[in-house]
């Protein structure tokens, strides 16, 4: 361990926590744009603005790559190493006890969507390159902080730069776990369609029902408009009595026969929705038994409340798999909106690492004509198994234990990372053993004291991929 770097970054302490407020309180959420100067929306744009212009304080070599990405840079030589960041977020959501983009301070942790994923990690990662630069300790090799900017959408930012850009030799992200990631599930979205011919109106008519913002995260709010007949009311009201989910799901009576049905859960990510409570799978299955009229949309509920619903797993899909270096799969019913002409569902698959993305599609494809849907892939990325005696690993396992003092045993993830895009890559914190996960939920946050470890050990990790 170089102590030096550690009192560096000690002694930078209140410029890294108000860097990361800074970088915290900028709404960098994906937004369709025609701007080519800013391809992923003005947010992203000004997230990634205000990291260049902090590297270039710091002293750091910066480029802005055509608004995709950008980069900052220390060392020397022909040979590079990378740490893979990213700046933007999925949106925030409702249910918050502190503003999502404040940035506030209480009990030691800092609040705000981002903190945490990705963007404390990432100022983390910038003060660390200053450290190593301000140190003077020798170095053989140049080390770059890359800097995505639709990591949680399509990852459209990193691979631009991998196209346009020169590619690291090796290296990790700061966008998971410790102690190391060496394998990350394969990641499969899927959408389901059926076309809804909803002309006469019933006792209990479907006008909408829709829930959910991102498929990478597990809805916490679905609702769904009805117009209804008082007979029908008196149906939804002893069904609500009848639901197992009744302290979740709020019935409101409105103006013209309207009623609004609304389902209440628990956001977390999509890799882990055993931690969640899905709106939409609860507002599915209280909804099945009211028999819309027509029966189009109703068809449709009682099929993604049969086959989906809340098994997280598959099962009924009889794609439950598992392997022992991954996990089980798991899969989160992530959006939906049915009106009277289309019903759509919106799926993320998290599948083992030892598995194809064949052997999920084709029993989707079965469960899909057998039901008279059309079936669509909306995103596939492979997964990531890394073998467990490569120099990378070793060093960062090695790192980490000094730093910690705790095993560093290697991990599978069910999150997906910018390292699958690249060879010899692997995630590396900031989330430590036995803490919550709390990326993609309501009052996300990141410890200050982690935040100041995190910048330590990237600090370390870096330096020995570089010395």
């Amino acid at each position: 361990m170089e102590v030096i770097l550690d009192e560096i970054v000690e002694n930078k302490k209140d410029e890294i926590i108000n860097a990361t407020k800074g970088l915290v309180k900028i709404k960098s959420v994906f937004k369709e744009t025609n701007n080519s100067i800013k391809p992923f929306g003005g947010g992203i744009y000004k997230a990634l603005d205000y990291t260049l212009k902090l590297g270039r304080r710091l002293g750091l070599k910066s480029d802005n790559v055509d608004g995709y990405a950008g980069y900052l840079e220390i060392g020397e030589g022909r040979e590079m190493i990378g740490v893979l960041c990213h700046i933007d977020v999925v949106p925030e959501g409702t249910g918050w006890d502190y503003p999502p983009y404040k940035a506030q301070i209480h009990d030691g942790k800092l609040f705000g969507r981002g903190a945490l994923d990705d963007k404390g990690p990432t100022i983390a990662s910038i003060f660390a390159l200053k450290a190593i630069r301000e140190s003077g300790l020798p170095v053989s090799k140049r080390a770059r902080v890359i800097i995505g900017t639709d990591e949680e959408t399509q990852a459209r930012g990193i691979k631009y730069y991998l196209k346009n850009m020169e590619k690291p030799l090796c290296g990790f992200s700061p966008d998971a776990e410790f102690p190391v990631i060496s394998a990350e599930k394969g990641i499969l979205r899927f959408r389901l369609t059926k076309k809804i011919n909803n002309k006469e109106k019933g006792e209990i008519f479907l006008i909408r029902l829709t829930g959910g913002n991102r498929l990478n995260i597990v809805p916490n709010y679905a609702k769904a408009e009805i117009e209804s007949s008082y007979r029908g009311l008196k149906k939804i009201q002893k069904q609500i009595s009848n639901s197992k989910t009744n302290n979740n799901i709020k019935i409101t009576e409105g103006s013209g026969n309207k009623v609004l049905v609304e389902s209440f859960g628990k956001s977390a990510h999509a890799s882990l929705p055993e931690e969640g409570e899905n709106a939409i799978s609860q507002i599915v299955g209280f909804l099945k038994n009211l028999n819309f009229q027509p029966d189009d949309s109703n068809e449709f509920i009682k099929f993604l409340s049969d086959k989906f619903g809340v098994d997280i797993y598959g099962k009924n899909l009889n794609i439950n798999f598992k392997d022992k270096i991954s996990g089980c799969l798991t899969l989160n019913f992530g959006l939906i909106d049915i009106n009277s002409k289309e019903g759509r569902a919106a799926f993320d698959v998290r599948y083992p690492v030892l598995k194809k993305k064949e052997d999920i599609w084709c029993k989707l494809k079965k469960v899909a004509v057998s039901n008279n849907l059309e079936l669509e892939e909306i995103q596939h990325k492979p997964p990531l198994n890394i073998g467990p005696n490569t120099q990378l690993i070793k060093t960062l396992q090695r790192v980490y234990f000094e730093a910690t003092n705790q095993e560093p045993k290697l991990i599978s993830i069910g999150g997906g990372t910018y390292c699958r895009y690249l060879e010899n890559f692997v995630a590396f914190g900031p989330v430590f053993p036995g803490q919550k996960e709390c990326a993609h939920q309501e009052n996300e946050y990141i410890l200050i004291e982690d935040l100041i470890k995190i910048t330590k050990i990237y600090a370390q990790a870096i330096y020995e991929l570089i010395k």
